[in-house]
């Protein structure tokens, strides 16, 4: 009968995230995660067997984690209109922190390489949205308010802009305005100047 394994799957998710904020994607390898785990090769082997899949584990640990904190916020909010949009502003309250931003470096990265990776990334996406529009009474709303959050923290999770704290509030309003605002349909059909 085979031993019992004994690995505690966070401590390799930390060692993976660790290797790649140290080597980036190009220095992740079953070795140095082992290494930087302090578990032995074969543990991680058994587990994952190359590096794409030690990303995809990865990217797909954080994902879930994102998704347990939404779920929960989403339970405050049951039976409200965009329950689960309204969850998503609701986790988005607080700027990343700089080990935020480094995650969604290595996602990022990840998703660039690996076409595991990327539908990992695609399908939580597209989760998201089809549960919002399917838990909103003004669908366009609801998908613009989504795509405003998202750019938000785009700009945010990869360092291209830091809004102050003022501006920061004022705009996750003005996104939970838009949920409910009516559209201005004025500019549906744009003339092109040329």
């Amino acid at each position: 009968m085979g031993r019992k394994r004994t690995i505690d799957r966070n401590v390799t998710m930390e060692a993976i995230e660790s290797v790649v904020r140290q080597s980036g994607i190009a220095g992740l390898s079953i070795d140095a995660v082992a290494k930087e785990a302090g578990i032995s090769k074969s543990s991680v082997v058994y587990d994952f067997q190359n590096k794409n899949q030690l990303l995809a584990a990865f990217i797909k640990s954080r994902i879930d984690e994102k998704r347990a904190n939404i779920a929960r916020a989403a339970e405050a909010r049951e039976g409200e209109p965009n329950a689960w949009l309204r969850a998503l502003l609701d986790c988005s309250c607080t700027p990343p922190s700089e080990e935020d931003m480094a995650t969604a470096m290595v996602i990022s990265a990840g998703t660039g390489t690996n076409d595991v990776c990327r539908t990992l990334m695609r399908e939580a996406f597209n989760e998201d949205v089809c549960r919002i529009l399917s838990q909103s009474d003004d669908p366009r709303s609801a998908r613009l308010s989504w795509l405003a959050l998202n750019g938000l923290l785009s700009m945010e999770y990869f360092g291209f802009h830091t809004f102050s704290e003022a501006e920061r509030q004022q705009i996750l309003t003005d996104i939970a305005w838009l949920m409910s605002g009516e559209p201005d349909t004025s500019l549906s059909n744009p003339q092109v100047q040329k």
